[in-house]
């Protein structure tokens, strides 16, 4: 128990941070404010895995190997590629199964299906490092000190929560975009769509923000291709015909 609620904490964490680190690159970048990944909340899986992975292998002594240096440099070249991996897998599961885009690093020298590329690699180097050397050593007094503060107990608790419907959610809408990518046989940006469909919201409501975003994004869909997700349509057909 102690352990989950340590892990379960790291994930946490590092999935906010990362989605912060996101949010500010993504938008000092497109110069367009946009919620990066595919959830709803303020979470990228990707760095809470990341995250849990790092923690792991910053606690590994590594004794076989004959001084501080090597080990450090093991664990860091380690690391680096174990996100790069992360990245791989998340990346190609999005555009092979979904048909979306999550990230796009096509315009990248050496990029392998937009996916990965030695420049993000070395910046994911990069941050392993800033892990390893300031976060690490005060993350690991924090996490094991969990089990010891119920207020934080009960804050893991609720994020976790929120985080599986969230999931549950945005994986439903994932599916809806995979059933709109092969009706326009194209692959779709994610984030190139999020922008198109606020644009969209605005001219067409006035408003700046939407309720709900990924209603939006379905109306959006509706009015610009006719896509209409086939098991909500069929739904409403029943519905309006219980209800005449």
């Amino acid at each position: 128990m102690e352990n989950l609620l340590e892990y379960l904490f790291l994930f946490c964490f590092c999935a906010t941070a990362g989605w912060c680190l996101e949010f500010v690159y993504r938008g000092f970048r497109h110069h367009k404010v946009v919620n990066p990944g595919f959830l709803t909340g303020c979470c990228l899986p990707i760095y809470g895995m990341g995250g849990v992975i790092l923690y792991f292998l910053s606690g590994l002594k590594l004794r076989f190997l004959p001084n501080e240096f090597l080990r450090i440099t093991a664990i860091l070249l380690g690391a680096m590629l174990i996100m790069t991996l992360i990245e791989l897998v998340g990346g190609l599961i999005a555009v092979k199964y979904f048909h979306v885009q999550l990230w796009d690093y096509s315009g990248e020298w050496g990029n392998f299906m937009g996916v990965i590329c030695p420049k993000f690699s070395v910046i994911w180097g990069l941050i392993c490092a800033l892990y390893y050397f300031l976060f690490y050593p005060l993350l690991h007094s924090v996490a094991e000190r969990v089990i010891e503060i119920p207020w934080l107990i009960l804050v893991v608790g609720m994020y976790a929560g929120i985080f599986v419907v969230d999931f549950c959610h945005s994986m439903r809408v994932m599916q809806r975009l995979r059933n709109y990518a092969a009706q326009m046989r194209t692959r779709i940006n994610l984030d190139q769509l999020k922008a198109s469909a606020k644009e969209h919201f605005r001219r067409e409501s006035g408003r700046r923000r939407p309720f709900n975003f990924y209603s939006m994004i379905n109306r959006y869909m509706l009015d610009m291709h006719g896509y209409r997700d086939q098991i909500n349509h069929r739904w409403g057909n029943r519905h309006g015909k219980k209800g005449s």
